[in-house]
């Protein structure tokens, strides 16, 4: 999709899903935008599962791309023509692009959460095991991550609908993924929350007093102007904790890379990030 702006035609990317507004997507892709000087511009878009699909392939064989966020990046699958390994590996996408008129479609999710993880990780001793919360499209990034990662023994998967986390298990039929009935009196090396709980900035996915002892690293996929709950819980107890702008800033340099064919200019998205000064540029429609 192209669009006019200052008398130029603008290519246009976006994020699409719901919520939205809480995005840093736009203000670190058009920051690397700028400074790559390219005519493309990133904003939000708040859509439902109706209009994922076709705004998603509208977008991108109008020259553009974008990111798909939580809930649909299961459900725009029948919407592209190409998937990479990844998307096929855990049945979820979250960037795409167009290229020759066919649209294609990826997990950077993936990648960005490896970098995360080795970050989180460096001072442990393995084996690993980690509770993972949450079966929606970043859990199942989460989950091909660490099944690559070695020093990873045991991923306990839990989610609020047993189902859906049965259903995962069955998705990747692996030894190392097991379901957790109940999260109460298991004692994780790792927490992962791969939920949206903590968005709002006073939830959370579980009660953490009902382990049967405090991680001893947590990741929390969720970001926001402040530390999230889970994030405050882990500094209370003196628990190195991440949220997800790591795996946001991760991902999104590899999107960028997977729509140009090239990184991004270096250290742009990074400064964006940590200035969080900016705005994000957000188009809401019924």
């Amino acid at each position: 999709m192209r669009r006019r702006e200052a008398g130029r035609t603008s290519a246009t990317f976006a994020v699409l899903g719901d919520p939205v507004s809480h995005s840093l997507s736009p203000v670190i892709h058009n920051a690397a935008f700028r400074a790559a000087g390219r005519r493309a511009v990133y904003v939000a878009r708040r859509v439902g599962p109706e209009r994922c699909g076709p705004m998603l392939r509208s977008l991108a064989l109008g020259g553009g791309g974008g990111n798909v966020t939580v809930p649909h990046k299961e459900t725009v699958l029948p919407f592209l023509d190409r998937r990479t390994g990844a998307v096929t590996a855990t049945g979820a996408c979250n960037t795409f692009w167009a290229k020759d008129g066919v649209v294609w479609g990826d997990n950077t999710d993936v990648e960005g959460f490896r970098r995360t993880w080795t970050g989180v990780v460096t001072g442990l001793e393995g084996p690993l095991k980690v509770l993972l919360l949450g079966a929606g499209g970043a859990a199942r990034a989460v989950i091909l991550a660490l099944l690559g990662e070695p020093g990873v023994s045991r991923i306990l998967l839990w989610n609020r609908t047993a189902e859906r986390a049965l259903g995962l298990v069955r998705h990747f039929g692996d030894d190392h993924l097991s379901h957790a009935v109940e999260y109460r009196g298991t004692a994780p090396d790792v927490l992962v929350n791969a939920t949206s709980a903590g968005l709002d900035g006073v939830g959370m996915a579980l009660d953490p007093e009902m382990l049967a002892a405090p991680p001893l690293r947590v990741v929390d996929l969720v970001y926001g102007k402040r530390p999230t709950p889970l994030c405050r819980y882990a500094a209370g107890i003196a628990v190195p904790a991440v949220d997800g702008r790591g795996m946001l800033l991760a991902q999104a340099e590899a999107s960028y890379a997977r729509w140009f064919g090239e990184p991004p200019p270096a250290g742009a998205m990074a400064r964006a990030l940590e200035y969080e000064g900016e705005v994000p540029v957000t188009e809401r429609r019924p």
